[in-house]
Order: structure tokens, then sequence, then C-alpha cells
């Protein structure tokens, strides 16, 4: 059997974005190169390894056995790539960072910025929302999800919890009726997620303050929650962390927060990677070192 092994690496992408195009952008190649390989391999093999449909390649029975053997020989060669070449102290390569958006936006992009500054050769691509990547595909390296993972191949480990509360303008509030309690909630304007899109049924939160509240302005993402909040549009649930660098914001009945977690998820075999492990340790510090700007508010 003449195997070439690079082969592999044409199988992977193909297993992973199901078309020669989308293969051939990820491997900078032309998809007329992927397609050859793929046969090659196949040859090789004496199988089939995909069927080609017009909706795209699919994975044979054969195929699938093959995958997880695929994946085992990349980690291989990333891991000896890594513990061999470049014995230099600097990380290279690329790190792809998935995390809800407001986490992302409002504290990774800045931090993760200072850990190009103490590794300036590394690479970082932050995704917000990222419900569409998957770790085990290698699409992602380090996903962040505000639930605990309990299937899978993955490692976790918690972050840290956060604290939600409602938050509005000055210039809102007087305009409106007096919140003491939250029966006086009813009444008043409120900015939350879209349902039918929610990535992970626990930011339903409107629910949890008092039963029966509907937003009035709805968005996919807490940053342009944030951003209706700040514009007067009405009450929105925003994290601590995003409103400590807010003062215009105005905390309401904050006795009745609310506490969700932030978990960090790693594939095992990514995890043996020098630029992924120094990520992770470089997240986690962070977010202990503004574990109060998590769990609460000084000015407030």
């Amino acid at each position: 059997m003449n195997l070439n092994w690079d082969d592999m690496r044409f199988f992977l992408a193909l297993c992973r974005t199901q078309s020669f195009v989308s293969a051939a952008i990820d491997l900078k190649v032309t998809h007329s190169t992927v397609a050859r390989r793929i046969s090659a391999l196949e040859n090789s093999l004496a199988t089939q390894l995909f069927h080609r449909t017009e909706k795209g390649c699919r994975l044979t029975p054969a195929g699938e056995m093959l995958l997880p053997h695929a994946e085992q020989l990349e980690s291989t060669v990333i891991n000896l790539t890594e513990s061999v070449a470049g014995k230099n102290n600097q990380l290279s390569g690329s790190i792809r960072i998935g995390a809800p958006d407001g986490l992302g936006n409002c504290f990774l992009a800045s931090c993760l910025t200072e850990l190009q500054t103490l590794q300036p050769i590394l690479e970082v691509e932050l995704i917000a929302v990222p419900m569409y990547y998957s770790l085990s595909k290698r699409e992602i390296d380090i996903l962040i999800t505000v639930r605990k993972p309990t299937t899978g191949n993955i490692v976790a480990r918690k972050l840290t919890n956060y604290r939600l509360g409602l938050f509005a303008t000055s210039g809102y509030l007087a305009n409106q009726s007096r919140i003491r309690n939250r029966e006086d909630l009813r009444g008043h304007r409120f900015i939350g997620y879209i349902g039918d899109l929610l990535y992970d049924q626990d930011l339903e939160f409107l629910e949890e303050v008092s039963p029966g509240l509907k937003a009035h302005f709805r968005s996919s993402t807490v940053i342009a929650q944030l951003n209706a909040v700040l514009e007067g549009a009405g009450i929105g649930v925003i994290p601590y962390f995003m409103a400590y660098g807010h003062p215009a914001l105005v905390p309401i009945l904050p006795e009745h927060y609310l506490e969700r977690s932030f978990w960090l998820q790693v594939n095992p075999d990514s995890r043996q990677l020098a630029r992924v492990r120094t990520t992770i340790d470089f997240i986690a510090a962070n977010i202990e070192k503004s574990r109060d700007r998590f769990l609460f508010l000084p000015e407030y």
C-alpha cells in the first residue's frame, strides 16, 4: 500500500468543510489539487472515502472509520512540530478562541492584546458567539461557554462565576414610574435576546427576573443590548463586568442579581500545545485578577 501521509491533511480539510472549494481555500491550493489528492488517497486505500453530491461531500462508512486515525495523526504531527521546531521561547502559529460576545468583545479583546505584546509572533483569532465551531473537528482551539459541558471528548475548567443585573440610564428612569420591587417592573420597556436565536437557554434572563416580562427591543448579541440601554431605550440585563466601564448605567434592584458561569473547553490533544497551554493560563489568570469585576461593582 503506497500511502502518502500528507494526503491526510486534504482528507481532514474536506471532512471539515464538505466542499472541495472550501477545503482548497483553507489549504491555499486549487480545488483540483484537493480532488486529486483525495482520489490518490482513495486509490491507496482501495476504497471510497466520500460520497460526492450536489450538496457537498459526505463521508462513507470507510471514511468515518478513517477520521479518528487521521485526527490522531494530525495531533502527532502538531505536537512533534511544537516539541522539536523553534526551540526559542517565542510562541508562534495561530490560536483561535471562541467566546460569548460580551466576554470576547468587552474583556478578552484587550487582555489578548497584552498576550501578543508578550508573544509578538503569536497570531490570535477571536470569534464571538461561536456556536457553529467545533472543538472535535479542530475548527477552534479554545471554546468558552456559559454552560458546563457534559458530553464529548474535551477537557473543561471553570473560569469564574459572573453576575448580571438590571440596568438603565437616569434619562430613561426620569420619565418612568419608580421601581421599588419586581412588581414595579411591569409597564417598563425591556431589552433582551431574540428567543429563537439564543445559542444557550441559560441566556433567557427576563423570564428569570420576573415571569412574563417581554423585551420590546431584541438582539442576538449583548453588545447591541448594552448600546440600546445606553441610548435610553429601556431596561436590560447586563453583566457587571460590562457595566463596569459605563458610569451612565444605573443599577435597578441590585439585590436581585442573576449569576452564571464561564467554562473553558479544549481538545485534550490541543491542550498539549505550548501556544494553547500558554493562552489558557493567560486567560484564566486575567479573569482571576479581575474577579471583583465579574462579581460586583464596588462603586455601586
